[in-house]
């Protein structure tokens, strides 16, 4: 896949940006941000246009806002988009064109960062953007879904958006 200049980046919010609670709506659940998360959104707000795609059941955007603000993340979110709300779920295609409008970046020039591969992984390559996977220990690759990239943590996150950046120009 060739690369077009980055200047957004979408998120998945359940164990990639925040600790997941198994069977727990977003309201019931501690907020934990994973390792790295907060000074990750930190270091990319100033570079690029960040946005959040969550599947969710019983959570809309209200209770994502929400949940954002509690984990300290709210300010450096530029939009976001939730399944509830929206209509339609990952991977889906157009959650990701919603994500990308609502971010008001021309979807070529996003990325999606997440942790499964056929939600997250799958739709960002169905709708034709890099995809990012957040491997956690233990997740087995799909040799049917082969992402752009892999990360091991969101650490790794702002070199491999630089080194794409590079390559684009």
């Amino acid at each position: 896949m060739a690369l077009s200049r980055l200047s957004g980046v979408l998120f998945d919010v359940g164990n990639t940006l925040i600790v997941e609670e198994p069977g727990k709506h977003m309201w019931e659940m501690a907020v934990t941000p994973l390792p790295d998360a907060l000074q990750v959104l930190t270091a990319l707000k100033g570079r690029y246009r960040i946005g959040i795609i969550s599947n969710t059941v019983g959570s809309g955007d209200r209770e994502l806002t929400e949940v954002l603000a509690r984990a300290g993340m709210s300010g450096l979110i530029d939009s976001l988009v939730t399944s509830r709300d929206f209509g339609r779920a990952k991977p889906d295609p157009a959650i990701y064109i919603e994500g990308a409008r609502r971010l008001g970046v021309p979807l070529p020039q996003t990325c999606m960062v997440g942790d499964r591969l056929d939600t997250d992984i799958a739709g960002a390559i169905n709708s034709g953007i890099p995809a990012i996977w957040l491997r956690h220990p233990g997740a087995a690759p799909n040799s049917t879904i082969v992402p752009t990239h892999v990360i091991t943590g969101l650490n790794e996150l702002p070199q491999w958006l630089e080194a794409a950046s590079s390559q684009s120009r």
